[in-house]
């Protein structure tokens, strides 16, 4: 069982002594945010793994862009749909069936 275990840690570690640190999971800070929208802000998005390791932040690339896509970009809507949106949906919906949504991408 011991071995077991101490090849699961070995194997789930990475090989590089960049990926070394400690990375922090959990609620996001302010702080965290804030680098995080300064660094897009400047760079763009994109390579996600590199701009949370350039951006200063201990998050894995995943985490980063889940948070800007979710939370922090501008353009995300957040709140109750109108009910105009609520209309298009429906009218959408009936019209296309579950497939409206590639219409949106």
């Amino acid at each position: 069982m011991e071995t077991e275990m101490s090849f699961l840690s070995k194997s789930s570690s990475s090989s590089s002594s960049d990926d070394d640190i400690e990375l922090r999971r959990g609620p996001w800070t302010i702080e965290e945010d804030k680098l995080l929208v300064h660094y897009i802000t400047n760079h763009g998005e994109g390579r996600w793994n590199m701009l949370a390791k350039h951006a200063g932040l201990k998050r894995t690339g995943k985490s980063c862009r889940l948070r800007w896509l979710n939370y922090l970009k501008p353009d995300v809507k957040r709140g109750n749909l109108t009910p105009q949106e609520q209309l298009l949906i429906l009218e959408l919906h009936s019209k296309l069936g579950n497939r409206y949504i590639s219409s949106f991408k």
